[in-house]
């Protein structure tokens, strides 16, 4: 019996010890300040950086800071200043480019902040658009993640996203905008989606792995857990000053750690 055919693997540089941009797009400069805390004990490649934009247009945060990348920065991590994430996330993220080079943008698992607690992945309805002419699109549920590995979706939320620099290159600015209705004034689908969407029509893709999670702030602490072999969302309540102290920042002993 012959073998199975594989397709070839992408002949892509290691990103995993190159200078990652770590963008922080925030509407409240005094959480991007308590958030910049959080991030000096996270494990990152020598040379990344963390770089903000505070306004109210936090989209548009996004937009100024990928044009401001340097051209040593070969990857792009999101994050908003509602996340928790244990200190080696980014690594984890930037060891599954390695390993996975058809990977063009990565996502860490997370759920909605706000009741239903559901993952924040989606699937495209095919066939199925709304009056104004846009794809529709539905949430994942939790039982549709595998237990374990790196699972391809049709668009994710920006929270903890992993983009490649190339990505980016090839979608052109702006990257991120928002999918209004035809009036303009309602907003169908927002801006992490719509750029998922984007890319996938480049011909990019989009997936997202079980073996990196963030927690997502609001009343709760909502974070993925996984219990008796399935995927779901854990709610812990804290108090603001907990989410600083506790939840917000890695632990003391990981503080300045370089991998």
């Amino acid at each position: 019996m012959s073998a199975v055919a594989q397709e070839p693997k992408l002949a892509r540089p290691a990103v995993s010890d190159l200078p990652v941009c770590v963008a922080v797009p925030t509407s409240e400069i005094g959480r991007f300040m308590m958030f910049t805390m959080s991030l000096a004990g996270t494990l990152q490649p020598v040379g990344s950086r963390i770089h903000a934009a505070a306004s109210v247009n936090v989209t548009e945060n996004l937009n100024t800071i990928i044009r401001e990348m340097t051209p040593t920065e070969a990857t792009c991590w999101i994050l908003g200043d509602d996340h928790v994430w244990p200190a080696d996330t980014l690594m984890v993220l930037l060891r599954t480019l390695d390993e996975h080079p058809e990977i063009d943008i990565l996502v860490p698992l997370v759920m909605k902040r706000n009741p239903p607690w559901v993952p924040v992945l989606y699937h495209l309805l095919p066939g199925e658009f709304n009056e104004d002419g846009i794809q529709l699109v539905r949430t994942f549920d939790a039982r549709e993640i595998p237990e374990d590995g790196v699972f391809e979706v049709d668009a994710a939320g920006s929270a903890g996203m992993l983009v490649r620099r190339e990505a980016l290159d090839l979608m052109g600015d702006p990257w991120f905008h928002s999918t209004p209705d035809s009036a303009g004034r309602n907003v169908i689908l927002n801006e992490d989606i719509t750029f998922c969407l984007r890319a996938r029509e480049l011909g990019l893709r989009v997936f997202a792995t079980t073996g990196a999670t963030l927690g997502h702030l609001g009343i709760y602490n909502v974070r993925p857990v996984r219990q008796e072999g399935r995927w779901g969302a854990m709610t812990e309540f804290s108090t603001a000053d907990d989410q600083f102290r506790e939840l917000f920042m890695p632990l003391p002993e990981t503080m300045g750690a370089q991998p």
